[in-house]
């Protein structure tokens, strides 16, 4: 460890750490409304105040055991903080665990005070818990994520994973030291000494891209999707009717454009409020995804007018059949706080191409035949 001139290390992955500390506020305070990042923020903190305290007595022949005690608890801390961060960030937000993490501490305490004065007894049970809790941390920024996802935080997961294999790393070799006293952890030291700061520059950057991507898909979903249903909006319904008509003139493959709206909608606007009448809204957004095939698309056009797109509808008997079975999946009593309404709804179903060729000539086919479909006008 000579050659590596301890204190420059020390300082190095301090200075390091204090810096990723300073990244991880501002990524904390610009998306302060996001899962998981104030969890790193803490645990960026928690890393570089555990080097900090170490700068001014590294490399003088020997640590002082309250500040091994510090360092240690710190930088476990900051492991189950990472975790819970990454756990929050993915959607999985549980207070029980929280209240598990803060368990966790008095005891990573206590077995850093107790082999404070041994480095083989410290690193023999330090880094399994460390090397577990990073390897954890990568399994779940990675676990059951779409494509684009994967490409972005398969980045954090790496360097995660890569910090876990050196603690490891450290680990098999103070177990072959306990064996054989004339072996040396130079190497192993070594190797975690880089590892740390690769890691702590890599995450930082990592998890910087992991929130930018995150609130830019936020970004893009607000620009095409109906904001209080969370179905797509009228101009991602025009663009994605647009790209199945060109497909289905390629393919030459059926589809129906289904168009409905609520039955005496006004009438609950205006004796239960709008409130009641966006719950309403809600509710029936709620039943439509429900009904929706996987290859099928539905969207809110405005008001209480909905639009789907349904394939393999080619002929009337089953364009029929397509409006009975939303009418069994969407009629029906719904209930908006203290009040229960009737639902019911009018559906218009125009084929393609016997009723238009066009984005326009299907629509405006679709709202004639939901118009003829409503009470008095059959």
């Amino acid at each position: 460890m000579n050659a590596l001139h301890v204190p420059t290390l020390f300082l190095m992955i301090a200075m390091t750490a204090s810096v990723c500390t300073l990244i991880m506020l501002v990524l904390w305070r610009i998306n302060h409304g996001m899962k998981g990042v104030f969890h790193w923020f803490l645990a960026s903190a928690a890393s570089a105040v555990a080097f900090l305290v170490l700068v001014p007595v590294a490399g003088r022949g020997g640590v002082e055991p309250y500040l091994i005690f510090v360092n240690n608890t710190l930088s476990l801390s900051a492991v189950m903080l990472t975790l819970e961060g990454s756990l929050r960030f993915r959607g999985h937000h549980s207070n029980r665990r929280w209240k598990l993490v803060f368990l966790l501490v008095p005891l990573f305490a206590l077995l850093a005070w107790v082999n404070r004065d041994d480095a083989i007894a410290r690193y023999l049970w330090h880094d399994p818990l460390a090397a577990t809790g990073l390897l954890a941390v990568a399994m779940v920024m990675v676990w059951k994520t779409r494509r684009d996802e994967f490409r972005i935080y398969q980045l954090s997961a790496l360097f995660a994973a890569l910090f876990a294999l050196g603690f490891l790393f450290r680990w098999w070799s103070s177990l072959q030291v306990m064996l054989d006293p004339v072996r040396d952890l130079v190497l192993a030291r070594s190797v975690l000494f880089v590892g740390t700061s690769l890691y702590l520059m890599g995450w930082t950057f990592s998890i910087t891209v992991a929130c930018y991507f995150r609130e830019h898909r936020h970004t893009l979903q607000l620009a095409s999707e109906d904001v209080l249903t969370g179905l797509p909006n009228r101009r991602s319904i025009d663009e994605t009717l647009r790209r199945t008509l060109e497909r289905a003139l390629r393919h030459d493959e059926s589809f129906a454009v289904v168009m409905m709206d609520l039955n005496r909608f006004k009438r609950v606007n205006d004796e239960l409020g709008h409130q009641a009448g966006d719950a309403l809204l809600v509710e029936v957004a709620l039943r439509l995804r429900g009904f929706l095939r996987e290859a099928d698309y539905a969207g809110r056009l405005g008001g209480d007018e909905f639009l789907l797109i349904v394939h393999g509808i080619d002929n009337r008997a089953s364009a029929g059949r397509v409006a009975e079975r939303l009418r069994g999946a969407l009629d029906g009593p719904a209930v908006l706080g203290a009040e229960t309404v009737s639902v019911a709804i009018a559906v218009g179903v125009a084929i393609w191409p016997d009723d238009g060729d066009s984005v326009d000539a299907l629509l405006t086919a679709a709202d004639r035949y939901m118009y003829a479909d409503k009470p008095g006008h059959s």
